[in-house]
């Protein structure tokens, strides 16, 4: 049996819309029941996909924040793209830190950080726990 793999995805529910941000070692799909209870009050959303995310710890290791970050801007710069004005951020754990960056990097409606971190000893002790 192929188990598929997750995959960024993008509700359409209104003119106000949502960037979904996922944890670390997370995917798109930790995200999704929240974006289709959003969509169901009329936002769109949308949830992109981090380079090495939801797939073997062993390519997770072959990238780093540098790469998710270009991950979570493409995903704003997405939805800007399709026409959204007023776009909000909604993270969990290490979505929750980059959707509090997006809010001093480019213009943000809000942001909704969950469970995010609040400091790390250092990257080794990150990538000790995958």
């Amino acid at each position: 049996m192929k188990i598929a793999q997750p995959k960024p995805f993008t509700f359409e529910g209104g003119e106000k819309a949502v960037l979904l941000l996922h944890g670390f070692t997370g995917n798109s799909a930790d995200v999704r029941m929240l974006g289709r209870f959003l969509e169901k009050k009329g936002y769109t959303c949308h949830a992109p996909h981090y380079k090495g995310h939801g797939v073997a710890p062993e390519e997770l290791v072959h990238t780093g924040p540098k790469d998710w970050w270009k991950d979570v801007m493409d995903g704003y710069e997405f939805l800007k793209r399709k026409g959204h004005e007023s776009i909000a951020a909604v993270g969990l754990s290490l979505g929750g830190v980059f959707s509090l960056k997006l809010g001093y990097t480019v213009p943000i409606k809000g942001i909704v950080p969950m469970c995010a971190p609040m400091y790390i000893k250092s990257e080794e002790v990150m990538y000790e726990g995958v």
